[in-house]
C-alpha cells in the first residue's frame, strides 16, 4: 500500500505595492516621520526574505473619485485631488496643510492619496471574491485619523473605511454583509469610528494609547465609554491604554477576553486590519514594545474568523527595522509559516487588566459573551507573576548597586596602595640620595677644613647641615602624604560601607514605613470594630429596653384583665342574685 502524502497549499496572499506613493514627501525634503522610506524599507525587506516571490504581487490602480466620495465630503476629495495642479503652488498646499491637524502637502500627495485608497479597494474586493485568501497592502500616506470633512494626523483619505464602504453599498453580490474592522495602530482610529458611529454593519475595534485622553488624537473619543449609537451602539470598541509601555502579554490579553470573544459572537464576512505598527518595539512615537512575534500572534488569532479573509493595510510605524519586521512577521503569518522566535515578555500589568475589565462593564449589555467575570486565575497568575518580576527586577537593582558600591570602593582602594607604593619608593629614594649627600658633605668637611677655616666654610657645613634637615623634613612630609592615602582609602571603604548601611536603612524604613500602615490599616479596623461593637450596644440596649417596656405592658394589660374579671365575677355574682331573688 502506497502512504500518500497530504500536500499543503500555498495560501494565494496578495501583496500591493506602487512607487507613485514615494512621491508624497514634505517639501523641502525636511525630515518627517512619515516619509517615503517607510514602504521602501518595508518592501526591501520582504523582498530579501523571498516573500515576494511566495506571493501575488500588484501594483495599484488609482481610485476613481465617486468610490472615495462614499466616506468623504465632495469639496475635501476635490481638495486633495486637486492639490496637486498647476493652480496651486507651496505656499497654497502649505496654508492648506495648516488648517489641517498634521499633515503636509506636495505635487505627489494627491497622486499618492488615490493611489493608496484604490490599492487597499483592489485588494480588499479581490479577498471579498475569493480571488486571494488574503492580502497585504503596503501603503502610504496612511488613513485612519482622515475624517469625512478632515484631513488629519498624517492621513489624507481614510483608505480602509473607503474599501469597507466600498464593499457593502458598492458590491452586495459579494455576500459581505459584516466587516470587522480591527485597528492596532498605537493612535486611536478617530476617522474610522466616526464613519461607522451609527452603522451596525461595521464593527470597529481599536486598541491604543490614551493616556486619559492626552495621547494624540486626544480628547475623549478614544475613551473606552465611546461605544457607537443609534443602530450602531456597541459596535465601536475602544480599549484605551493609559500609558506607554505595553507589551505582547497586554495584546494577548486584550484579545483572549474582549476582541475574540466579541468577534465569535458578531462573525464578521470579512477582516479589514488597520495594520499600525508604532506599537513596536523602538518606535519614536508609541514607546510601547509588542514584537514582531506579538504581531504575529494576533494576526493568527484572527485568521480563524471570517474564513480567513484578512485584508491588512499599513497606517502608521515610524522605526524603519521594527517596522518592517513587524510587517514580515504578518506576511509570513498569513503565508502559514512558523511564528519567529517567542517574546520574552512580562505578564499583561495591573493597568491592562483594570481596562479589560472596564471595557467588558461598558460593552456588557450589547455584547453578553462579556458579562462574565474574568476568571480570577487568569488575573491573579497574571499579577502573581508580575509580583515575582517585580521582586526579582529589585533584588537585581539592589544586588548590582551594592556590586558596583564595592567594586568602585576596591578600584578607588587599589589605585591608592599603588600611590602608597609609588610614595614609599620615592621618600626611599630620596632618603638614600639625602643621607648619601649629607654624609658626604660632613665627612668632606671634617677631613679636609681645619678648624682656622674661613668663616664662609663654616657657613657651607652648616648649608648641608640644613639639607639635611630639609631632607627629612621632606621625608615627614611624604609620610604624611601616605598616611593620608591610607585614611582615603580608609575612607573610601568607609562610605562603601555607609552606603550600604543607607541602602538598608532606606529597606528598613520601607519596611517599617509598610508595617506603620499597616498598624493604621489594623487600628481604623479595630476602631471600626469598636465603633460597630458600641453600636451593637446601644441596639441590645435599646431592644432590652424595649423588652423592659413590652413585660411593663403586658404586666399592666394582665393587671387591667385581672380587674375587668374581678369586676365580671362581682357582676355576675350580683346578677344571680337579683335573679334568685326575683325567681322568689
Amino acid at each position: 500500500m502506497v502512504n500518500k502524502v497530504k500536500k499543503t497549499v500555498q495560501p494565494r496572499v496578495g501583496l500591493v505595492y506602487d512607487t507613485r506613493m514615494l512621491k508624497h514627501f514634505t517639501p523641502g525634503k525636511e525630515y518627517h516621520h512619515e516619509n517615503p522610506n517607510r514602504i521602501k524599507h518595508i518592501w526591501e525587506r520582504l523582498e530579501s526574505a523571498g516573500i515576494t516571490q511566495r506571493c501575488v504581487v500588484m501594483t495599484a490602480k488609482e481610485a476613481e473619485d465617486k468610490y472615495v466620495a462614499l466616506v468623504h465630503e465632495q469639496y475635501h476629495v476635490q481638495l486633495i485631488k486637486n492639490i496637486s495642479s498647476k493652480e496651486f503652488d507651496d505656499s497654497d498646499r502649505e496654508m492648506i496643510a495648516l488648517n489641517c491637524d498634521s499633515i503636509y502637502l506636495n505635487k505627489g500627495s494627491s497622486e499618492a492619496a488615490f493611489v493608496a485608497v484604490g490599492a487597499v479597494m483592489e485588494v480588499t474586493e479581490k479577498v471579498a471574491k475569493g480571488e486571494l485568501d488574503s492580502a497585504v497592502a503596503i501603503v502610504r500616506p496612511p488613513g485612519h485619523h482622515a475624517t469625512p470633512d478632515l484631513a488629519g494626523g498624517f492621513c489624507l483619505f481614510n483608505n480602509v473605511a473607503v474599501a469597507a464602504k466600498y464593499l457593502l453599498d458598492k458590491r452586495p453580490g459579494l455576500g459581505i454583509r459584516k466587516i470587522l474592522i480591527v485597528d492596532w495602530d498605537v493612535h486611536h482610529g478617530n476617522g474610522t469610528q466616526k464613519v461607522f458611529w451609527d452603522d451596525n454593519r461595521v464593527l470597529v475595534f481599536s486598541v491604543h494609547r490614551y493616556d486619559h485622553g492626552k495621547f494624540y488624537p486626544s480628547g475623549k473619543y478614544g475613551s473606552h465609554s465611546m461605544i457607537g449609537e443609534g443602530l450602531g451602539a456597541g459596535y465601536t470598541v475602544n480599549v484605551p491604554w493609559e500609558g506607554a509601555g505595553v507589551g505582547d502579554a497586554d495584546y494577548f490579553a486584550v484579545w483572549d477576553h474582549v476582541l475574540i470573544p466579541i468577534t465569535k459572537a458578531f462573525n464578521p464576512d470579512i477582516i479589514l486590519i488597520s495594520g499600525g505598527f508604532d506599537a513596536a518595539v523602538g518606535d519614536p512615537l508609541g514607546k510601547c514594545r509588542v514584537t514582531p512575534f506579538g504581531f504575529s500572534v494576533m494576526m493568527k488569532k484572527l485568521m480563524d474568523f471570517a474564513k480567513g479573509k484578512i485584508v491588512m493595510a499599513l497606517e502608521g510605524g515610524y522605526n524603519l527595522e521594527s517596522l518592517a519586521d513587524s510587517v514580515l512577521a504578518c506576511v509570513k503569518t498569513l503565508l502559514n509559516d512558523k511564528p519567529g522566535p517567542h517574546s520574552q515578555e512580562t505578564p499583561a500589568s495591573e493597568s491592562s487588566w483594570r481596562v479589560i475589565k472596564a471595557v467588558r462593564r461598558e460593552l456588557s449589555k450589547y455584547w453578553p459573551v462579556l458579562a462574565n467575570e474574568l476568571p480570577m486565575n487568569v488575573v491573579h497568575n497574571s499579577k502573581k507573576k508580575m509580583h515575582h518580576k517585580q521582586l526579582a527586577a529589585k533584588e537585581r537593582l539592589k544586588r548590582e548597586e551594592t556590586e558596583a558600591l564595592h567594586s568602585v570602593a576596591e578600584h578607588d582602594i587599589e589605585k591608592l596602595k599603588e600611590r602608597l607604593v609609588a610614595a614609599e619608593n620615592t621618600v626611599k629614594q630620596q632618603e638614600a640620595e639625602s643621607q648619601g649627600k649629607s654624609l658626604h658633605s660632613y665627612l668632606y668637611f671634617r677631613t679636609s677644613l681645619p678648624k682656622s677655616e674661613s668663616k664662609a666654610a663654616k657657613l657651607e657645613a652648616e648649608k648641608s647641615v640644613a639639607e639635611v634637615e630639609a631632607a627629612v623634613a621632606k621625608q615627614q612630609a611624604v609620610e604624611l602624604t601616605v598616611r593620608a592615602a591610607k585614611l582615603e582609602a580608609e575612607k573610601s571603604a568607609a562610605e562603601a560601607e555607609a552606603a550600604e548601611a543607607k541602602q538598608q536603612m532606606v529597606e528598613a524604613q520601607w519596611r517599617a514605613a509598610k508595617l506603620e500602615a499597616e498598624k493604621s490599616a489594623a487600628e481604623a479596623e479595630a476602631a471600626e470594630a469598636k465603633q460597630q461593637v458600641v453600636e451593637a450596644q446601644w441596639r441590645a440596649a435599646t431592644a432590652e429596653k424595649k423588652v423592659v417596656d413590652a413585660e411593663q405592658l403586658v404586666s399592666k394589660e394582665r393587671q387591667q384583665r385581672e380587674a375587668l374579671k374581678k369586676a365580671f365575677d362581682e357582676s355576675f355574682k350580683h346578677l344571680k342574685e337579683c335573679s334568685t331573688l326575683l325567681a322568689q
